[in-house]
């Protein structure tokens, strides 16, 4: 089986060269190499072992933080699959439209890997701390009814990033005050690279009040509801939806 990749990183270079800015590019490429050439001169460190966050009869999610200049290697055990996602850690902000502080995540890649398939990290050349997350797929979970789409009805706050027969990965944002329409919801892992205070209100229920830390994971069953973002900070989440049976 082929890896299937959304890489951020590949897509800006990419949009870099097509708008004529080539030199640059070339220039911000050599600085990476020598600074990866740098890392590769110190002392070698160790990794510490990834921790498991989530673990049901679906997934198995773990977590590793991973030092510049150091490399990490996850094989997918035979008759399983995973998503493998690397965040950049990034330093608290102040969030647009709040005064407060915002520690967040970015993502950088995405990747769906078969059975017996090897993801072999590469050293981060650019002085960043990495944190990769680990999806591990365990079994199929039952259908749920999904008829009200979410990235269907509300294309403007839903991105797919990557999409099989086993995953739908998609990037959650709703700025301040936004809010979307009642949708279905699939049995999914939710990674919060923003600190939320939202909101979400069932068929016929009354609105329930969801916050969370940046880096939260979370693993939620199937069903319907519609979010809003309260006017606090901005709403980023990455969610892994799980196709049933």
């Amino acid at each position: 089986m082929s890896v299937s990749e959304y890489n951020l990183g590949a897509n800006l270079v990419r949009e870099v060269i097509q708008m004529g800015h080539l030199p640059s590019a070339i220039f911000n490429i050599c600085l990476l190499i020598f600074a990866g050439i740098s890392a590769g001169t110190q002392s070698p460190r160790k990794i510490s072992p990834s921790n498991i966050i989530v673990e049901n009869d679906f997934v198995r999610v773990s977590q590793l933080d991973v030092p510049p200049g150091i490399k990490s290697s996850f094989k997918v055990d035979p008759g399983r699959a995973a998503v493998v996602m690397r965040l950049i850690l990034q330093e608290p902000s102040s969030d647009t439209g709040s005064q407060r502080a915002v520690a967040a995540l970015r993502l950088d890649r995405v990747l769906f890997l078969g059975g017996g398939e090897i993801y072999n990290h590469a050293e981060s050349a650019g002085g960043y701390t990495l944190r990769e997350i680990r999806v591990e797929l365990k079994a199929i979970p039952p259908a749920t009814p999904f008829v009200n789409d979410a990235v269907a009805l509300d294309s403007a706050h839903n991105k797919v990033l990557l999409e099989n027969d086993r995953v739908r990965i998609v990037h959650l944002q709703f700025p301040l005050g936004e809010k979307g329409p009642i949708v279905d919801k699939r049995p999914r892992v939710i990674i919060l690279l923003t600190d939320m205070h939202a909101q979400v209100v069932k068929p016929g229920g009354q609105p329930e009040p969801r916050d969370g830390t940046a880096g939260t994971i979370y693993w939620s069953l199937g069903g319907s509801q519609a979010t809003m973002n309260r006017n606090e900070t901005r709403l980023d989440n990455i969610v892994v939806e799980l196709k049933g049976k």
